[in-house]
């Protein structure tokens, strides 16, 4: 059993430092993939999770003349003290700690080489792609192309840190009203095109759950704030942080949330924010059919494709996501359930990063609870993301303090009839009834309000209500 176990060590160590020899896409990789502690064996989770902010450092001897280049003087003359090892490195960027008139910040600059690298990187990515679509002849390949333009330009934007200083600002402001949300202040007189200086922020990594757990006794109302916080951003700014690996989240002694690293922010367009918005409505409350069409909208599905066909996959992918407690299982008959539907799901542009964003969020919560996904377990947030919309909506100002969530498990106390997935679509259904219900007012009339629809079929309802283990996935994983 050791030699076993320390044979899938070495062979996790020797991943992880290939992939830092690859480069800067290849460590971005390791780091989503890094992320999901759920589906990864111990070893593997432990080597990739250094990805984040631990790979092998640029040595201060490299450090101090290039600083001095950009600023044109000693660090000496600037710096009251200048740390020579570095508080964390990743793939673009290292972080040193400094002292400067008083005050403790961190210094990132950008790492050498890092345009040249990317250039190689993606050239390599893209010929690999297009090699790959004239043999296969799918064309999911050049939905492959499509979205690997927009994750380049994501990249060349995190090296850009004028961009990068402007987001966190702009960040700063945007999310003032959430006291439970910290974005650390830029130190403008430090920063050039290649350096970055921001406040110190001192707390605990996301990932260390025990620490956490000392500070929020509840971690629960910490993946609620998690999922507030980007559904808020995503649906009612449009404007969003979208690097959120664990290495980017602290949890202050407060108890309050530090964002780190905005070199990779994205926007999104309002028409998409709304259709999105629509869409998790109709989603909780049960209509099928309007669900369909969103996915329609958003170009989900190829618009070839018939609508029985699509309708009836939807609707098993949704089963299948709020039955399904264990990742992998879920992952795999996800991907079962699409492939012997042969619809051809897309994977639009704009919505490239909000779903990778949605992968990288269930693994941070998978160090506080495994199995954890934004549809069975992020309801409060989305919840408390949704009131705010509405009052977007309904052009009424955001609160300075928003809303609480209030846990969909709380609504579960007694339990209904009928199959595990009715059950819980009646219990999504009336914990937002009353927000559905002024986002229907709120929204121009049309010809008729669609009939309520359940997510599945009455036959697939009897089948699932005969299902002992699902009864108690739903029973006793989701509470």
């Amino acid at each position: 059993m050791g030699d076993r176990a320390g044979q899938s060590a070495r062979a996790a160590r020797r991943l992880r430092e290939a992939l830092e020899r690859l480069g800067i896409v290849f460590i971005k990789v390791g780091q989503v993939v890094g992320v999901r502690t759920d589906t990864l064996p111990p070893p593997y989770a432990a080597e990739l999770a250094k990805l984040q902010d631990a790979v092998r450092p640029v040595p201060i001897h490299v450090v101090k003349p290039f600083l001095e280049r950009e600023y044109g003087r000693v660090l000496s003359e600037i710096f009251e003290r200048f740390d020579p090892e570095p508080l964390a490195t990743a793939s673009i960027g290292q972080v040193h700690r400094a002292r400067w008139r008083g005050r403790e910040i961190v210094v990132k600059f950008l790492k050498p080489d890092t345009l040249a690298l990317l250039d190689t990187d993606f050239e390599l990515i893209r010929r690999l792609a297009g090699w790959l679509r004239r043999i296969s002849r799918n064309a999911v390949w050049e939905d492959i192309l499509t979205v690997v333009g927009r994750f380049e330009a994501g990249f060349r934007e995190e090296a850009d840190f004028t961009a990068e200083r402007r987001h966190a600002a702009r960040l700063r402001a945007m999310l003032a009203p959430f006291s439970g949300v910290v974005v650390p202040e830029t130190i403008d007189e430090l920063c050039t095109p290649r350096v970055l200086a921001l406040e110190f922020v001192e707390g605990c990594r996301i990932s260390d759950a025990d620490a956490v757990r000392r500070i929020i006794r509840k971690p629960q109302r910490l993946l609620d704030r998690l999922v507030h916080l980007y559904a808020y951003m995503i649906l009612c700014e449009g404007y969003y942080h979208a690097d959120p690996h664990p290495g980017n989240f602290l949890v202050l002694p407060d108890g309050r949330l530090a964002l780190l690293d905005f070199g990779m922010v994205q926007t999104i367009e309002a028409s998409t924010r709304e259709t999105l918005a629509r869409l998790v409505q109709a989603a909780a409350r049960g209509r099928l059919d309007e669900v369909t069409d969103g996915f329609y909208r958003l170009g989900l599905v190829a618009p070839e494709t018939p609508r029985a066909q699509a309708r009836a996959a939807i609707a098993q992918i949704g089963e299948i996501s709020v039955l399904q407690s264990n990742t992998k299982n879920r992952i795999a008959a996800v991907g079962q359930a699409v492939e012997r539907s042969q619809v051809r799901f897309l994977l639009p542009e704009d919505l490239a990063y909000p779903f990778r964003l949605i992968q990288m969020l269930e693994g941070v919560a998978s160090y506080y609870q495994p199995g954890w996904n934004v549809i069975a377990d992020g309801g409060g947030g989305l919840q408390a993301a949704l009131e705010d919309w509405l009052g977007r909506a309904s052009r009424s100002p955001v609160a300075a303090r928003p809303p609480a969530a209030r846990p969909l498990s709380a609504v579960n106390g007694a339990r209904p009839t009928g199959s595990p997935v009715r059950r819980l679509f009646q219990a999504l259904q009336e914990a937002l009834a009353p927000i559905a219900e002024r986002l229907d007012q709120a929204a121009p009339e049309s010809g008729g309000a669609p009939k309520a629809e359940p997510l599945m079929s009455e036959a697939a309802s009897e089948e699932a209500a005969s299902d002992d283990e699902a009864e108690a996935a739903i029973a006793v994983g989701r509470r």
